[in-house]
């Protein structure tokens, strides 16, 4: 079977979520016999973030919690050390990448694209940052992709979330030339744990119903290619989503208990 997502070419419509397989050569080196459409990395940024101090998951009925906060090596390391890992697998990968203004967007793409990575997923909504969720900003996000849209030999894919505004925003993102969706990345949540509040991202079942909801009507509306990312973890649920018109689906939080589910997830 051969697929097309945003021109490239799947084996299989399943893709791995950035931030649930690592920078991507771990989860082939534990399952060499799995193979996915693509392997998505982590986000990567253009310098190197520790990330949030524990508790970083926090398990809930029907999904997780995370407030991991971008954890990444930065891309000079992620260019010397992991991206020829990548490369030496053989299997299509997707790099996610987050800068904190448009220079840093900017600087990174070219770092990588110099060094021959085509598929870019932009994260535009991660929840687990100090300031806020960079979706919120449609004139940012804009000059985000048209900034990087410059480079066109690259293809650019947005992964956004279903909660805020995602139909305006994928009208504008299409009109700015983006390549691909991915709906959705985590939603805004808190959780308590001994007696402290902390805010992070939720996922998995728990929030398919809004995805479902909202990748029914992006497809309704666009033409783009769509990937659906939000509570996969059987064939019902790949069903589920089939029936209201995508064609890919991003594997997130049943990674982590399940990391070896595209044995059987077809």
């Amino acid at each position: 079977m051969s697929l097309n997502f945003a021109t490239l070419k799947l084996s299989s419509p399943f893709i791995t979520a950035s931030g649930c397989s690592g920078y991507g050569w771990e989860l082939k080196n534990l399952f060499p016999w799995i193979r996915y459409g693509a392997i998505t990395t982590k986000t990567i940024t253009y310098k190197k973030r520790p990330g949030n101090p524990p508790p970083r998951i926090f398990e809930i009925e029907g999904g997780i919690i995370n407030r991991v906060g971008l954890e990444n090596c930065g891309v000079f390391e992620f260019i010397g050390e992991h991206l020829p890992k990548l490369k030496k697998l053989g299997e299509n990968f997707i790099v996610s990448i987050y800068g904190e203004n448009l220079i840093e967007w900017v600087e990174i793409l070219k770092l990588l694209k110099d060094r021959g990575v085509k598929f870019f997923e932009l994260n535009l909504s991660c929840p687990n940052l100090k300031n806020r969720i960079v979706q919120e900003d449609v004139g940012y996000v804009r000059r985000v992709v048209r900034s990087l849209r410059k480079f066109r030999e690259v293809k650019l894919i947005a992964k956004i979330n279903a909660i805020h505004s995602p139909i305006e925003l994928t009208k504008k993102l299409i009109e700015d030339g983006i390549d691909g969706i991915v709906c959705s990345n985590t939603f805004p949540a808190s959780f308590i744990f001994n007696g402290k509040i902390y805010d992070g991202g939720v996922s998995g079942r728990v929030i398919k119903p809004v995805v479902l909801k909202v990748v029914k009507e992006l497809r309704k509306k666009f033409r783009v290619p769509l990937a659906a990312c939000g509570g996969i973890y059987s064939k019902e649920d790949v069903c589920d989503y089939r029936k209201v018109g995508v064609d890919f689906f991003v594997l997130g939080s049943i990674l982590l208990r399940e990391p070896d589910i595209g044995k059987w997830l077809k």
